[in-house]
């Protein structure tokens, strides 16, 4: 796939004015960082046939074969402040979300949560309408950042960030879908749970019209204010997530939790009404589903 290819019957306003396609790369959310410096790095997107050193969230490894997924991540500057998560109108979105009764403490935990939850929900909110635009393949969205079907892992998210000399920070969000392994592809560990959209799918998947698609989803949730909406995203989000209400057992910070879930707030984080009593936030860069 080339820059030209992947802009091929949209325009960019933000995501994918400066795409970078690289045959191979160690990680394609490093080379995204490590870019971040350079002048016009917001909304660069950085692609791979091949990454040595994927990574998942939590250290986990993510392996692909050469030329098989869309391995993406994308670069957004914003100031490194509470300012960046402001609305249209400058306040900031609402801590509490849907009609959860968020206890006090549940309030504490959310004024240190960041903008990297939201961008989390955004990048699988855009992969499930892009696989939608281009496949017969429903997918959906395990919290925080699988992509499943048939519980079997699509795809996932890693959304990291770093601190830059001139007071903005810089955020990648890196996304890897299964595009084109077949059965044997898959180690004998991941048989049972992983999938491709070539397995999935009634018909063969163009992997470069998945990340074009992919491109033009995340540029038209991140070139305006509509992401910072919490109800827009949240609307989205659960048009292809596992229902809320579900049991859950989760693993945070080294401890265990079980309960139901009761919804999303506004950075993505997930209120949980837990089964030893109370409600519960927890942190989508931190928190596993088990």
């Amino acid at each position: 796939m080339t820059p030209d290819e992947l802009r091929e019957g949209w325009t960019p306003h933000r995501i994918g004015l400066r795409i970078i396609v690289l045959p191979e790369v160690a990680s394609t959310n490093r080379a995204a960082l490590d870019m971040a410096a350079d002048e016009g790095a917001d909304g660069l997107a950085v692609l791979a046939d091949y990454q040595s050193n994927g990574r998942g969230r939590l250290g986990r490894a993510w392996n692909s074969p050469r030329g098989a997924s869309v391995l993406l991540s994308v670069l957004l500057l914003s100031d490194d402040s509470d300012e960046a998560l402001r609305d249209d109108n400058g306040a900031i979105p609402s801590q509490a979300s849907g009609d959860a009764r968020v206890q006090q403490d549940v309030g504490a935990e959310l004024a240190g949560s960041s903008i990297g939850g939201r961008l989390t929900l955004v990048a699988a909110v855009a992969s499930c309408q892009a696989i939608r635009r281009t496949t017969t393949v429903t997918p959906v969205i395990k919290w925080p950042n699988d992509l499943l079907v048939a519980n079997r892992k699509l795809g996932g998210i890693l959304t990291e960030s770093s601190s830059l000399p001139n007071g903005l920070r810089a955020w990648v969000v890196g996304i890897g879908i299964n595009c084109l392994q077949h059965a044997g592809h898959f180690s004998p560990e991941l048989g049972e749970t992983a999938t491709s959209l070539e397995l999935e799918a009634s018909h063969p998947i163009d992997r470069t019209a998945v990340a074009r698609e992919l491109l033009r989803a995340l540029n038209e949730w991140l070139s305006h204010s509509v992401w910072l909406d919490h109800d827009a995203l949240r609307t989205a989000w659960q048009m292809y997530a596992q229902p809320i209400g579900q049991r859950i057992r989760v693993r945070c910070n080294g401890q265990e939790y079980t309960g139901r879930t009761l919804a999303i707030e506004p950075h993505g984080g997930l209120i949980v009404q837990c089964d030893n009593g109370g409600q519960k936030w927890f942190d989508p860069m931190t928190t596993t589903l088990l």
